[in-house]
């Protein structure tokens, strides 16, 4: 799991700079991409910086054609397999938006099964020096998500919108059932199986360190009722990002418009849901004061009903699975500073910026209802023939944008009207959450 966008933590840039130290000469590089057929010898190579969970390298084959070599640290290479065919059923659907998995050219087990005419076949992961699983992948030009929203150069909407859309054109990629791919249940998803079974659990009751530690009985608490929203029927299963946090998002720094998703560890298969939840409840919540955007929302979702409409079922669950993305993440970083890096002091509260979001995302809340007006605004005015198409029409003085306001907010303004004008408005009254 990634950390919040806008979010610098020290702790997660000391990760960063651990895995910045592994480092690969060229004719280790070339080896590798060799493995995949890249003409040799490379035209350059160049380190790309930003991520934790492994080592990658542009590079340029002789033929001028372009790739990004990754070297994985800390997955087995099963691991990167299953992550690979995952990418490569994207790539077999039609699905471009991605930096995807790549086959190797050669391998006397891949070269038997394309000849037999056997699915399956294919395999996309050759081992570095020291034994480090590594793919190469599509490469995407762009700039992280996160970024180009905080440098305000486009609208923080129209880069959300994009970001929905290209997240239900993923979405429409169809895994039918038996395909072999690995499920949530078996990993991926921000570790949302270590949540279901008991090895998150076990582990951080195990730490002396943090007995009685508070962030405890509140973990308890929403483990059995991510359990529970877990064991709902009907919900569309499908290919997941896995943690479509937006500095996994890369868009045009100077339009918005989306380049790719990237840093696939977390994919696999499982409820469509699970990757909306998380994109929203990973950046729908502002950076700074924590408070949670409707217009974010309302972009975010408008982009992605334009391409795929979430079923009744999905969005009755859609708050139930914010919290549960929410929780792998904010357990996440609890466990990293307290238990396994508790040398990093400073760190120790992190996990409360997430935790406040679950406890805001509770049944009844206000953030909550606003979500859920979001939910019947769309969907009304689909109903009525009034769907968005563009961020244009999203953001413009149409019918349509008008249609995207949340009833919760008109019904405050109506009512504060209405005790005005009778005189029960009371200037000094304390404000409730409603």
């Amino acid at each position: 799991p990634t950390p919040d966008s806008g979010l610098e933590l020290d702790g997660i840039l000391t990760m960063k700079a651990e895995v910045a130290a592994f480092t690969h000469d060229m004719e280790e590089i070339s080896g590798l991409c060799e493995q995949w057929g890249l003409k040799l010898p490379l035209r350059s190579h160049k380190r790309l910086f930003g991520g934790y969970s492994g080592s990658n390298y542009r590079v340029e084959a002789a033929d001028g054609s372009v790739a990004v070599l990754k070297i994985c640290h800390g997955y087995d290479r099963a691991e990167v397999e299953a992550q690979a065919r995952i990418m490569a059923h994207l790539r077999a659907g039609g699905f471009d938006g991605a930096c995807l998995a790549l086959p190797l050219s050669h391998g006397l087990i891949s070269k038997l099964a394309t000849a037999l005419g056997l699915g399956g076949g294919e395999r996309f992961v050759a081992l570095a020096r020291d034994g480090s699983p590594a793919c190469l992948l599509t490469f995407v030009e762009g700039v992280a998500a996160d970024k180009v929203i905080r440098t305000k150069h486009v609208p923080c909407e129209k880069v959300l919108w994009a970001v929905g859309e290209g997240l239900g054109r993923m979405h429409s990629v169809l895994c039918p059932p038996g395909a072999g791919l690995r499920s949530i249940l078996d990993g991926g998803g921000c570790d949302l199986r270590k949540h279901v079974s008991d090895v998150y659990g076990d582990s951080v009751s195990s730490c002396a360190a943090i007995a009685g530690h508070d962030f405890l009985p509140f973990y308890w608490a929403q483990r059995e009722k991510l359990r529970a929203d877990l064991a709902a029927d009907g919900l569309p299963q499908g290919p997941l990002h896995g943690d479509p946090f937006l500095d996994n998002v890369l868009v045009d720094a100077s339009t918005g418009e989306l380049r790719g998703f990237v840093d696939f560890e977390d994919v696999c298969v499982g409820p469509l849901i699970f990757d909306v939840a998380c994109c929203a409840a990973a950046a729908c919540f502002r950076a700074g004061d924590n408070a949670f955007d409707v217009r974010r929302l309302r972009a975010l979702l408008g982009g992605y009903d334009a391409v795929r409409q979430l079923t009744a079922k999905e969005a009755e669950q859609l708050v139930g699975f914010m919290q549960i993305a929410l929780l792998c993440n904010c357990a996440w970083r609890f466990k990293n500073f307290n238990v396994d890096h508790r040398e990093l002091s400073d760190c120790r509260d992190a996990h409360r910026e997430l935790q406040q979001r679950i406890e805001d995302l509770d049944e009844g809340s206000f953030t909550a209802g606003a979500i859920e007006d979001t939910l019947d605004n769309i969907r009304r005015a689909r109903s009525e023939g009034k769907v968005m198409r563009s961020f244009t029409s999203a953001t413009g003085s149409s019918a349509d944008a008008e249609l995207l306001h949340g009833r919760r907010w008109v019904h405050i303004a109506a009512a504060a009207a209405a005790l005005f004008t009778t005189g029960l408005l009371v200037m000094h009254a304390p404000l409730r959450r409603g």
